[in-house]
């Protein structure tokens, strides 16, 4: 997707793992790391897999990412390199060998897709490395061609095997790791959202953390939006802000990012703008009664 113009969509929707996850589909770090492919990392002697897998098995959660630069600060060996490319083709490879016919066919990431492929004038920024976006919107009747002017992968697609991954340009890690951050990857895209963010009237986030590592795309975005914009014709918000997040854990990680990407300004957030917040799991529960 080369040459968008970002002027002409209306609302954007923003999709992080926790979609994919609750498509039911394993793409938890937590669940490549007791994969196959994973195993095959350790028993190729991969330190860098053997200090995620030891961190992971003190906290049983893991942030990969963070982990990358920990690893830079505290412990990488002189193979560094080789055991990260090892570790990002493994990944690759895991993605790929997921099934997808298990997807899940109902829920809230399921309904999302079905009322957004009914609209127009939208955009998804997937920052997902799945094809799961593509297959659901091809089973609401989008074809190839209209899924390609709505559909961006922002860091890549495992199916092409151009995934990026790794640490934003202010992570702390050794001059000589370089290799690890984002923007060092060949297929990294300098996506400029300036343009998109000013235009459009609805922005959605599902299952997209917002966490630090992607700080660099929406900073701008929600810096503006605690701007009071005296004397103007607009509305009376900025914009339509939708979350949807699973339960408290979920909302109190999601604020705790915009509170630090409105720099603490969470009230004029909320005040000049009609920000949304939807529980994942309280919605489906009631889908269930």
């Amino acid at each position: 997707m080369s040459e968008l113009d970002f002027s002409k969509y209306n609302t954007a929707i923003i999709i992080g793992n926790g979609f994919d996850i609750n498509l039911d589909l394993p793409t938890g770090y937590e669940d490549f790391i007791v994969s196959p492919q994973f195993e095959r990392l350790i028993n190729n002697d991969n330190q860098l897999a053997i200090h995620l897998k030891n961190s992971y098995a003190l906290k049983n959660w893991i942030d990969i990412e963070k982990e990358l630069a920990l690893y830079s600060l505290d412990g990488a060996t002189d193979n560094y390199k080789k055991e990260y490319e090892d570790l990002s083709s493994s990944l690759t490879d895991y993605i790929n060998d997921i099934d997808y016919s298990k997807m899940k066919s109902r829920g809230a990431a399921y309904d999302l897709m079905r009322q957004i492929s009914k609209g127009k004038n939208f955009i998804i920024l997937d920052f997902n490395y799945t094809k799961s976006i593509e297959l659901l919107l091809n089973q609401f009747g989008l074809s190839d061609a209209e899924i390609e002017l709505c559909h961006l992968k922002v860091h890549g697609e495992a199916e092409k095997r151009d995934i990026v991954f790794g640490v934003e340009d202010n992570a702390r890690i050794k001059p000589e790791h370089v290799f690890i951050r984002k923007a060092y990857n060949k297929f990294f895209k300098a996506l400029n959202f300036t343009e998109l963010f000013k235009n459009v009237s609805s922005l959605i986030f599902f299952g997209h953390s917002l966490g630090e590592s992607d700080h660099t795309y929406f900073s701008e975005l929600f810096r503006n939006s605690c701007l009071y914009i005296g004397g103007s014709s607009q509305s009376k918000f900025h914009k339509n802000f939708y979350f949807f997040h699973f339960k408290d854990e979920g909302y109190y990680r999601l604020m705790q990012q915009l509170d630090a990407l409105t720099s603490t300004s969470l009230t004029s957030f909320k005040q000049y703008n009609n920000a949304q917040f939807s529980d994942v799991f309280e919605y489906e529960q009631r889908q269930d009664k």
